[in-house]
């Protein structure tokens, strides 16, 4: 099984996204320099022996500047995306087309992690979420109370929905995801067991950066529950303990760069 990082692009937003109290005012300084930062968008291609290609994450829709609204273009504006980051062109420089692509693991269904699903429209490949997640993100475009986050023209009945039950599922040999909530209800890790015993695990948003794994820093507004964040936290360590694993956190583009120089994983 061999496994390689895809490059999405770069949003900014305010770092107080991301760790709890970052930037925040005081009585000693009331007005501090707001603290921007850059949020990779990555995912990750698995070329498994005897599933095809599996996609964990999809990236931001290719038209992302028509469907994203206003406000959330204003807070997380997409400041680095091209021709090289589209999905379909990541694909073929890794050798296939997205009519290769037998099964697509969503890590959660935030624009930027689900909006490439966009080019799988009319192909009937199956895309595993958590059922929490599937049914989370219906619900806030339906009802409106999290649209934004969740946006319609992905959060579509005519897609090949798989939903994930329960705590821990071995989806495919090797290939094993992890309920994590805490960001969203449903979030998913993913951990993929290399031929060569190489474990990586996926955080997706649950830890967004290295301060929120390695240093126990939770997230700011964009914690659901705290409660289960910090569940999640532990969980994440634990897993890590036991399968060495090389962990790739949601957006940091420090790490992400540190293994996506290095190629192919696996053999």
């Amino acid at each position: 099984m061999k496994l390689r990082l895809l490059d999405f692009g770069t949003l900014k937003a305010d770092l107080g996204w991301a760790i709890e109290a970052a930037g925040v005012s005081t009585h000693s300084n009331a007005t501090p320099e707001a603290l921007r930062t850059d949020f990779q968008m990555l995912g990750a291609l698995i070329e498994h022996p005897k599933e095809g290609v599996i996609l964990y994450d999809t990236g931001p829709a290719p038209t992302w500047e028509e469907l994203w609204p206003g406000p959330v273009k204003e807070v997380f504006g997409i400041t680095r995306y091209s021709d090289e980051n589209r999905l379909d062109n990541l694909l073929r420089r890794a050798g296939y087309g997205v009519k290769d692509v037998k099964a697509i693991v969503l890590g959660h269904m935030h624009l930027d992690h689900a909006g490439g699903l966009e080019f799988f429209r009319g192909l009937d490949v199956p895309i595993y979420v958590h059922e929490d997640e599937l049914k989370y993100s219906f619900y806030a475009v339906a009802t409106k109370q999290d649209f934004g986050a969740y946006l319609p023209h992905y959060i579509d009945s005519s897609f090949n929905w798989k939903p994930v039950y329960g705590t821990e599922v071995e989806l495919f040999d090797g290939i094993t995801v992890y309920l994590t909530p805490g960001h969203t209800p449903g979030s998913l890790a993913l951990r993929a067991h290399l031929n060569n015993r190489e474990s990586f695990l996926f955080t997706s948003d649950v830890m967004f950066f290295k301060d929120n794994f390695y240093e126990c820093k939770p997230p700011g507004w964009l914690v659901r529950d705290m409660g289960a964040w910090w569940k999640s936290l532990e969980r994440l360590k634990s897993i890590t303990r036991r399968y060495n694993c090389k962990v790739v956190l949601g957006h940091d583009g420090s790490v992400f760069n540190q293994y996506a120089q290095q190629g192919v994983f696996g053999d």
